[in-house]
């Protein structure tokens, strides 16, 4: 009976202890459970008040804008993406400039989807996952691209005007001869603009930030097919007949350095009247007698030059089809029209006149 009522006391103070024990084990649950609970409303008010704020790690077009708030992103990104595009692109040429700006080429951009689809990505997940990814300094790396559009046609449009007031056509130096002697006008060179070069550099700064807003104009020299250059060596030496006055004029540089007194061909057999230039040069010429009635029996024969019927004397300078300035023997017909189409002149001056013309010195006679 004794042992009976022991039995019965070890077992209430083991199921007392039991009972306790899974009082304790309740509190501690529920303990945790109000923690956890606790924890998980304090980690929902966390996300909830970043609930407009991007995820560290997130580059939009090129700015780091992790951390955020939109706004602030937004002001971020306007001031070092936009403001940059939308200030004007000066073209430089010669001492002035042309100006194209953004807002005639509608420039526009993708900011304003790149920002949504930021928050977006920062936003996916649970707020238990986005909560423990900012508390745990996580990032999401991601990058998203600046994407810039702009009118081809307001280009084409600036850049056709552009060459519409530089493009110019080269010109040729020009030259007006007479008895006076001749004036030379200067040639030109020409400009083309390069226009696709042009319009592909402002295509790249429209869509670029970090481009300069400043360039130089892409132009082409073209060369006139005559210079200057060219025209004064042709003419650094000139010679210049007139019939009337029975006169040559030996130019050099332009500046009129001799005249000399001459003899022209005769009624019927005139000097040529036009622009040659000294084709041959001969000292002491043989005569070519050319098959002429006036030759007589002397058609068509050669004359040597110490032959007394030979009347080109000293030197010849010849300047079209049989023409040419010779020497003459016969001094009594300088003044006069009296040769057979040839400009004769005393032998002294001739000979002084051989040694200041070389080939091809142009020859005009009025």
């Amino acid at each position: 009976m004794l042992g009976n009522r022991w039995v019965l006391r070890v077992l209430r103070e083991r199921i007392n202890v039991v009972n306790a024990v899974w009082k304790v084990m309740l509190i501690i649950v529920l303990s945790l459970v109000l923690l956890a609970g606790t924890a998980a409303a304090a980690a929902w008010r966390y996300d909830a008040a970043r609930n407009d704020r991007l995820a560290k790690g997130i580059v939009v077009a090129g700015v780091n804008v992790g951390g955020m708030r939109l706004a602030d992103a937004r002001t971020v990104v306007a001031r070092r993406v936009g403001s940059p595009l939308e200030k004007p692109i000066a073209v430089r040429y010669k001492s002035g400039q042309f100006v194209f700006s953004p807002t005639d080429a509608d420039v526009r951009t993708n900011v304003d989807a790149l920002l949504r689809q930021a928050l977006a990505r920062s936003r996916r997940g649970s707020f238990l996952t986005r909560a423990f990814r900012e508390l745990t300094g996580g990032r999401l790396a991601s990058q998203l691209s600046l994407d810039v559009t702009y009118s081809d046609a307001a280009v084409g449009k600036f850049v056709h005007s552009i060459k519409h007031t530089v493009d110019s056509r080269p010109r040729d130096a020009r030259t007006k001869a007479s008895f006076a002697g001749v004036r030379i006008r200067p040639s030109k060179a020409g400009v083309a603009v390069k226009d696709d070069e042009l319009a592909s550099a402002l295509g790249a700064a429209l869509v670029d930030p970090s481009a300069s807003r400043t360039m130089e104009l892409p132009i082409r020299v073209l060369r006139p097919k005559v210079t200057t250059l060219q025209a004064n060596k042709k003419f650094k030496t000139f010679l210049a007949v007139s019939r009337s006055r029975k006169q040559l004029r030996l130019f050099v540089k332009e500046k009129l350095v001799k005249t000399y007194q001459v003899a022209i061909g005769r009624i019927g057999f005139e000097t040529p009247a036009g622009l040659y230039e000294i084709r041959t040069k001969t000292i002491n010429p043989s005569w070519f007698v050319p098959e002429e009635a006036w030759a007589g029996s002397l058609a068509g024969k050669i004359i040597p030059p110490d032959d007394p019927q030979n009347p080109l004397k000293a030197r010849w300078m010849g300047f079209w089809d049989g023409a040419g300035i010779h020497g003459t023997s016969d001094s009594s017909s300088i003044g006069f029209a009296a040769s057979h189409g040839c400009i004769r002149m005393r032998i002294p001056d001739v000979i002084q006149l051989y040694g200041r013309v070389p080939l091809h010195t142009p020859l005009y006679i009025s």
